[in-house]
């Protein structure tokens, strides 16, 4: 292959927004969400990782129930099942809070920094560790039920399908594992380092890497269905994916820190549109009501039609947009990376519009969580209990 047609394949030259049209776009596949979900039991809410639930109504004003100091930071939100909220931070220790009191129900420690939420699988929780261990611990008492090594440091928050869970590691692995011993169903080769977690998308798994490209991977056994390379700035190569996917309408919704928006085919990983945002993309998407919702480095937070990617509407936020969002009835949040972590804000603003409809003096990375009455707000290292006055 030539220099310019390896060019081609590597994105060098694809440096401008595509917009995309109706083509392959499913509306029945809308995220609706539930509005008496019990449970917010995985990052992303759904395994798809809408971010969403529209369905679930909880508006300000709020009254703040209680305040938790992790002690460190918290990187990841919580998950939420059976009145508890389930965390992991920075300094290594898991905690289980009563989400309408705040009291903390057990203690554990994970032996390894959490970047990453956990998933709650029943009577189990799932960690994963940047010390590269992936563990169980009973959802009752914090006891260990088992812990598996992978080999290299995890940021991946685990999906959970059926009695298995997906994660993507450093060292360039996918792997399906079993929810009731830890043990490896398959591992397979990825294109690069993931930090990602991934996404379910019918009969695959799919995830972004650190080499730039987007791939689905055949859940049974873990081949490879596609592969695309993302596009980027003429001569600067695909960019890499930190944020994680998002799978709805048919499409895969996919940020990049070369500032690309892509969404792809989810069957063929074809392109439907890609919008060039001003700066980098760490934020994870969140879709609802036909609208993808992201924040970036160029302190602004974004409303994209999911079928174009025309921009609906964006705000400036004033600060970096590193984590990703969540969508709630009809507001969207989303927290702010300021340069001091004491000036972070967490915002809620309107899905139509944009509009300001609450703001909280706390947040960095991923905002909040929420089940039928409670709220639970992520500032940096403080968790906020919250419940419609």
């Amino acid at each position: 292959m030539g220099v310019l047609g390896y060019g081609a394949t590597q994105g060098w030259f694809d440096s401008g927004s595509v917009e995309g049209t109706t083509s392959g776009f499913e509306p029945q596949e809308a995220p609706t969400g539930s509005e008496t979900a019990g449970a917010w039991p995985e990052w992303g809410f759904d395994a798809e990782r809408s971010r969403a639930n529209p369905a679930l109504d909880i508006a300000p004003p709020f009254r703040r129930l209680w305040s938790f100091d992790a002690g460190s930071l918290v990187e990841f939100p919580p998950v939420i099942a059976d009145g508890r909220a389930i965390v992991g931070t920075n300094y290594g220790l898991a905690y289980a809070l009563d989400i309408d009191t705040g009291k903390v129900l057990w203690e554990a420690h994970t032996r390894g920094r959490v970047a990453s939420s956990p998933a709650i699988d029943g009577d189990r929780v799932l960690f994963t560790t940047k010390r590269g261990d992936v563990l169980a611990l009973d959802a009752d008492t914090g006891e260990e039920l088992w812990r598996r090594k992978v080999g290299s440091a995890i940021e991946s928050s685990p999906l959970v399908v059926g009695s298995s869970f997906f994660i993507g590691t450093l060292s360039q692995r996918v792997m399906k594992l079993s929810t009731v011993t830890g043990g490896v169903r398959w591992s397979v080769p990825a294109p690069g380092g993931i930090k990602a977690s991934l996404a379910l998308s019918g009969r695959n798994v799919i995830v972004g890497d650190y080499s730039g490209h987007v791939a689905a991977f055949r859940r049974s056994d873990g081949k490879e269905v596609w592969r695309r390379t993302s596009p980027g700035e003429r001569f600067r190569g695909a960019g890499r994916f930190y944020a994680g996917p998002a799978v709805a309408y048919g499409r895969v919704y996919i940020g990049n820190v070369n500032g690309r928006v892509l969404a792809l085919d989810a069957d063929t990983g074809e392109i439907a549109w890609v919008r060039v945002l001003e700066d980098f993309i760490y934020s994870s998407a969140a879709v609802a009501d036909r609208t993808v919702f992201l924040g970036s480095y160029d302190h602004r937070f974004y409303a994209l039609d999911a079928v174009t990617g025309k921009v609906r509407w964006s705000v400036d936020a004033g600060e970096r947009i590193s984590g990703s969002p969540s969508v709630v009835g009809g507001l969207v949040w989303f927290s702010t990376l300021a340069r001091r972590p004491s000036d972070g804000r967490t915002l809620a603003l309107d899905v139509r519009t944009g509009a300001i409809r609450f703001a909280f003096p706390d947040g960095r990375y991923s905002p909040i969580v929420a089940v039928d009455d409670s709220l639970v707000l992520t500032g940096v290292h403080t968790l906020y209990g919250f419940a419609p006055r």
